[in-house]
């Protein structure tokens, strides 16, 4: 019986089932142009932190500054013309977004420290920016323009510099055929000469955009001519004017901080049935000082319906007890109209100008003062600290600058990046390719004699060649042309012609 299996082995190889194999995240986003799109998403981003840094200008004053009694620019918030307002032009180069108590050489090292790493630094990273987005533009530029071996030469190999600035200015002036190319390209060379320029100011805008300042403290000078520290000012709530009856000196000014004697007061009047309150009355507006009548407050019982003012009341003080027999006349300075916020200004209250303020622990009449003296008397003076911050004038310019920067080097970029033939071919120029099609083009517009040649030789005869660099249609390589221009003729043509050896 013959069987059915051979052991012969078939000609075809042997096929095994394909399994599908699942296709990865970067394989499926990939084509996706990320670049373009992270770069387009950073416009809004930092036009919104423009923005939020202005909604965010008022907020911060307020809680930043207006409650100081000394404003960043070294003015008493008393004084005429201080303000709080954080983009006032008074704080334009004073760094109002100050902090720290510093001593000098710590706020000098950090001003150093920035002056180097952000300004410096900074600026070699947008030059850096600068040449790479530039050169991208400069091949493009020459695909549809004749563009001449100085500006080339600017551009390829002094990109931020001041005589780039006068290679770019004097193309900027120069005029063609009023076509849409033109004006893209006069808008262009525009948007270089601005960025440049904002490179080559970098550090000097960094610089002035921060700084330190030193600390101020207010004080008060006193009839004597002393200055005194603000914080040694005290509210009058009671002056007592018999005070001498009951053992202490006469008359007896009761500040916020003498707690011992504000409840020795509210116990004594404690005992009248009926005490009539009265605040201050002023003789005149101008009352620069304590030159006042008092209408004092007295207390009597109620006897069967009668008033009676001649009685006996303890005043308890300093674990001491005194009897008076008629009560005592004491001037009530009421916490409800007299109330002092340091968020507040004693000049935008006529109460408070009328209050009494006093200093040292036990104070007399003689040392007592009303809001009026205070106004005229009163002063910041810098201390032997010191803050380091931010001018919020210049950051927020600063921050404009850099969003108009980065929106020259994206569009500059991405109109590179769409109409260019050789950026879509792979072409990336650097320093060495930029050296040899710029020294081939020359070879080819002097010759072989070119070896043999000075500076100032060489510059002479491109001058006087004519000659300009192109991109030829259909080449990927750069070359030279000549441009059929006659001599200069007058300082308005050659002011108009474009840059030149």
């Amino acid at each position: 019986m013959a069987d059915n299996h051979s052991d012969a082995k078939s000609d075809s190889p042997h096929q095994w089932p394909e399994k599908d194999r699942r296709t990865t995240f970067w394989e499926k986003w990939s084509p996706f142009p990320w670049r373009v799109t992270i770069i387009l998403l950073a416009l809004p981003l930092a036009l919104a932190c423009i923005v939020g840094l202005a909604a965010a200008a008022e907020t911060v004053s307020q809680g930043y500054i207006m409650g100081r009694d000394c404003y960043p620019n070294g003015l008493w918030k008393e004084a005429t013309g201080a303000t709080w307002r954080i983009m006032d032009s008074s704080y334009f180069f004073t760094p109002n977004l100050s902090f720290g108590a510093l001593t000098f050489t710590q706020v000098k090292v950090i001003d150093v420290a920035w002056d180097l790493i952000i300004g410096r630094g900074g600026q070699l990273l947008l030059a850096w920016v600068n040449y790479r987005v530039f050169n991208e533009w400069l091949v493009y530029h020459m695909e549809m323009h004749h563009t001449s071996y100085k500006l080339y030469a600017a551009v390829a190999f002094e990109t931020t510099t001041v005589a780039t600035l006068g290679v770019l200015g004097k193309e900027f002036l120069a005029y063609g055929a009023c076509t849409w190319k033109r004006l893209f390209r006069w808008l262009a060379l525009f948007s270089m000469l601005l960025s440049t320029l904002y490179v080559i100011a970098f550090p000097t805008l960094m610089a002035a955009m921060t700084g330190y300042i030193t600390t101020y403290q207010p004080y008060v000078e006193d009839f004597d001519g002393n200055l005194m520290e603000w914080g040694r000012l005290k509210r009058v709530i009671y002056m007592i004017e018999d005070a001498d009856r009951v053992g202490l000196e006469a008359p007896l000014i009761v500040t916020a901080d003498d707690q011992p004697l504000i409840d020795a007061v509210h116990h004594y009047t404690g005992q009248f049935d009926d005490w009539s309150s009265t605040v201050t009355e002023i003789q005149s507006s101008d009352a620069k000082v304590l030159s006042i009548d008092y209408i004092y407050g007295r207390g009597s019982n109620i006897t069967n319906g009668t008033m009676n003012g001649n009685i006996t009341a303890d005043w308890v003080f300093d674990g001491r007890t005194t009897s008076t027999f008629r009560s005592l006349g004491i001037a009530i300075f009421d916490t409800e109209y007299f109330e002092y916020s340091s968020r507040e200004k004693l000049s935008e209250s006529t109460q408070l100008l009328y209050a009494q303020y006093a200093f040292e622990k036990r104070p007399d009449a003689n040392h007592s003062y009303t809001g009026y003296y205070l106004l005229d008397h009163g002063s910041c003076k810098p201390s032997e600290t010191y803050q380091w911050g931010f001018s919020y004038i210049f950051l927020f310019m600063v921050s404009i600058f850099n969003f108009v920067w980065v929106c020259i080097m994206v569009g500059m970029w991405l109109d590179t990046r769409r109409g260019s033939m050789m950026y879509r071919s792979g072409r990336r120029p650097g320093l060495l390719r930029s050296i040899m099609d710029y020294s081939a083009a020359i070879r080819e517009e002097l010759g072989n004699e070119t070896n043999y040649l000075e500076e100032d030789e060489l510059r002479k005869r491109l001058t006087e060649s004519k000659g300009a660099l192109v991109v030829e249609k259909r080449e990927l390589r750069v070359t030279r042309t000549s441009t059929g221009e006659v001599m200069k003729r007058g300082w308005k043509r050659g002011l108009t012609s474009g840059s030149s050896f």
